[in-house]
């Protein structure tokens, strides 16, 4: 199910089966709390972990600070050095505060050698990323 995130609610990914890709949606304000539990729920178990991610937070704002980017980073190196890798994540974001969040996290994530997490304005891109992308992953 997709959860239309609003203050105090919890991001509740939902699992496509047939694709192979996890969705969220959002709305509203998105805090640091729910973006924390985002990480840390969505990929726990294995059967999910690689699958591709679209965050779609086009009709969403964002409180988040730069000190507060750089703490879910350090939560994202830490899963990854800790459980291992993670599938795409595409993360949609028209408004201008979120979305410069958001690529504050693609470029820090990706100095810690994090590149699967890229962020777009629009949702067809975001799609359309990893449609391409996620076949051609695993080949080197």
């Amino acid at each position: 199910m997709n959860l239309t995130i609003r203050s105090g609610w919890v991001l509740i990914p939902e699992f496509d089966d047939r694709r192979r890709r996890i969705a969220v949606k959002g709305t509203g304000v998105i805090r640091l709390d729910e973006i924390v539990q985002l990480i840390t729920t969505a990929r726990a178990g294995v059967e999910h972990r690689m699958w591709p991610m679209l965050v779609d937070a086009t009709f969403a704002t964002t409180d988040i600070t730069e000190a507060d980017v750089d703490r879910l980073v350090t939560l994202v190196r830490t899963a990854v050095e800790t459980q291992g890798p993670r599938g795409l994540v595409a993360i949609v974001a028209s408004d201008d505060t979120l979305y410069a969040r958001m690529l504050a996290y693609e470029t820090k994530c990706a100095a810690s050698g994090i590149n699967v997490i890229r962020a777009f304005r629009q949702a067809s891109d975001a799609d359309r990323w990893l449609d391409i992308v996620s076949p051609s992953r695993n080949y080197r």
